[in-house]
């Protein structure tokens, strides 16, 4: 597993650009952690939905399908090798109860 995508930019971190939508959801979740330390998955803070708690920790949420969309778009992977690298190198770093939550949402 890589885990060198996910960071913990949260704790102490200098302010980041809010210019994009990105930056201001990735933001939002150090706000809320209110100086707690959270793990982030660089490269993808426009798929942040927000944040969860999993055994007392806080966790930021990210939307696996906008994970894979970005892979696609920016790697130019097909959906088979966007997904599976996901799997392996994002979804499959495990970092502790911080470790961000990769949820699939329901759609109708």
């Amino acid at each position: 597993m890589d885990n060198s995508m996910l960071n913990s930019p949260s704790a102490g971190a200098a302010p980041r650009p809010v210019g994009d939508k990105g930056a201001k959801l990735r933001q939002a979740c150090i706000d809320v952690a209110d100086g707690d330390e959270l793990l982030f998955v660089d490269g993808y803070d426009g798929a942040i939905l927000g944040t969860a708690e999993r055994d007392g920790e806080l966790c930021v949420v990210y939307d696996r399908a906008k994970i894979i969309q970005a892979l696609r778009r920016r790697d130019g992977m097909d959906r088979a090798g966007a997904a599976e690298f996901f799997e392996y190198n994002i979804a499959g770093s495990w970092l502790g109860a911080g470790t961000p939550i990769f949820v699939a949402l329901a759609r109708a």
